[in-house]
């Protein structure tokens, strides 16, 4: 795993445990069962991702997680910049990492 994909990772388990930390497990699996795919998703294809998590909790609660995963990131990392969704989140964090 590569830094850059590492901290997206870690940003993306921090948020669903803050949201509800019952729910991490939940989650996992229905990534690994619908994309084969498990957190790592959000890094590698955020977009799929979030289908998958609005899918199962719903449109409303999926935008919930993907603003508790940017908020990580402004707390965190000290993010400035203005961004509204995962997949320009992901895009920064590769810019910032060179990948």
């Amino acid at each position: 795993m590569s830094s850059a994909e590492d901290i997206v990772v870690r940003a993306v388990t921090y948020a669903v445990e803050k949201a509800n930390p019952t729910l991490k497990n939940l989650l996992e699996f229905h990534l690994k069962n619908t994309t084969g795919k498990g957190y790592e998703l959000a890094y590698e294809n955020p977009k799929k991702f979030k289908e998958a998590v609005s899918k199962l909790f719903g449109e409303y609660s999926g935008r919930l997680l993907e603003m508790l995963v940017i908020s990580y990131f402004r707390e965190k990392v000290g993010l400035k910049e203005n961004i509204e969704n995962l997949e320009d989140l992901v895009e920064h964090v590769k810019r910032i990492y060179g990948e």
